[in-house]
């Protein structure tokens, strides 16, 4: 594996990535009359949406 870490990291840093451009992406699909979401709404989503699946993955983790 790459840099020697476990396989389930990378999956994880997937979603915490994916997730919160995928929503936004979204909300610019279902928005796009409107002109869409603006680039500092869309960031501040990305952070927390971000923010939220890591913390979701380490409640996951510490909850054995």
């Amino acid at each position: 594996m790459l840099l020697g870490l476990d396989a389930s990291i990378w999956k994880m840093l997937l979603v915490v990535l994916l997730a919160p451009v995928l929503a936004v992406g979204l909300l610019n699909l279902l928005l796009r009359r409107r002109g869409g979401v603006g680039a500092a709404w869309s960031g501040v989503l990305v952070l927390f949406l971000a923010g939220v699946s890591a913390l979701l993955i380490i409640l996951d983790k510490v909850r054995l």
